[in-house]
């Protein structure tokens, strides 16, 4: 990022500071441009800015996406509307709701949009770790606020380029947008089970009552800790370019599977449960069973096991695929059924949303 092009987006923040909770600049000497990161498949970087003035240093952290060089196959097109759907979340008020709501999320401070060109989001920067004691369980808390914020039809209303801007399918490995990688599964053996089923899962899922804004990638990569009152980890969550309508269960088992200890499942699911019925209730909505949220990880463990063993050499632990497994033996009793359909037929008989 040339200096010019800094100076330029920071004279654009300034007046936002304020809302971010952040002090009013009265000026800026200097600012110090640094890429953090860049964006998968070249499109773009990261950058963090850092605003030199009379008092302590700000930093703001921007988000410049190339769109020029995107062209019409799946994956390209894929990222492209999830930058879409980023820029849509900090500009549409979402990024405002969580906070309100208790989600830390970064807050926007200006975002910029040339259609098929370029995005350029500006926004607060997170000051956090990587690691803190009780992270696990404090993510699954602030998942629980996330769902319980987009819980049933507000879900419907945050998401679509005419509504919300989110994702009308949240999480980046459901079905629909990757049939190459469905297409490379093994023809034989439990993996070709979990071909035939895999349309049943994806419905089963569509179909789960318990439907709301999921984040869509809630790795450690995208989540800070800050320290709170009495010592407790606090999530700092970023990266919202898969965040749109799904079963709340897919969040979870993509958290668990990829970054959770199968140990520490058991408690975290019921951590989890306990605070997003709490929630619920206070906002008048009915809570699911935990049988209910235990059946559906089940289910979302496959859809994410379909996915990660083609698209990303089996990424996540690999012994959750037992698991599948097990759940392929209820539909099936160990023999591949004779097509898709039969494994809808089987799944809306094993079980129903």
């Amino acid at each position: 990022m040339e200096p010019e092009e800094a100076r330029r987006l920071v004279e654009c923040c300034l007046p936002h500071l304020p809302r971010a909770g952040l002090r009013q600049l009265t000026g800026v000497s200097d600012v110090h441009v640094q890429r953090i990161a860049t964006l998968w498949a070249g499109m773009g970087s990261v950058y963090k800015l850092t605003l030199v003035n009379r008092e302590a240093p700000v930093s703001l952290i921007v988000k410049q996406v190339d769109l020029t060089g995107v062209s019409d196959s799946i994956g390209d097109q894929r990222k492209k509307r999830s930058y879409d759907v980023e820029a849509a979340f900090y500009s549409r008020g979402h990024a405002e709701r969580l906070i309100a709501f208790g989600a830390r999320v970064p807050f926007p401070l200006h975002i910029e949009s040339v259609r098929d060109k370029s995005i350029t989001i500006c926004m607060t920067h997170l000051d956090g770790k990587s690691s803190h004691r009780g992270a696990t369980e404090a993510f699954v808390g602030w998942l629980a606020r996330l769902h319980a914020a987009y819980w049933g039809p507000r879900a419907d209303e945050a998401c679509g380029a005419s509504r919300g801007g989110l994702q009308e399918q949240g999480c980046y490995w459901h079905l629909d947008t990757r049939p190459e990688e469905h297409a490379r599964l093994g023809a034989s053996g439990w993996m070709g089970r979990l071909k035939l089923a895999a349309r049943a899962i994806d419905l089963r899922l569509k179909a789960d009552k318990m439907q709301s804004v999921c984040h869509g990638d809630a790795k450690g990569a995208n989540i800070l800790y800050a320290t709170g009152e009495g010592g407790v980890a606090v999530p700092l969550v970023y990266d919202f370019q898969y965040c749109g309508k799904a079963a709340v269960a897919k969040d979870l088992a993509y958290f668990f599977n990829v970054e959770g200890s199968p140990s520490e499942e058991a408690r975290l699911l019921q951590s989890y449960h306990a605070e997003l019925s709490n929630l619920l209730v206070k906002q008048g909505d009915d809570p699911p069973s935990l049988d209910y949220l235990r059946s559906s990880l089940e289910i979302a463990l496959c859809d994410w096991r379909r996915f990660s063993e083609i698209g990303l050499g089996g990424y996540g632990d690999s012994t959750a695929n037992r698991r599948v497994q097990k759940l392929l033996d209820k539909l099936d009793n160990g023999k591949a059924l004779a097509s898709e359909q039969a494994y809808i037929d089987a799944m809306q008989r094993e079980f129903p949303a």
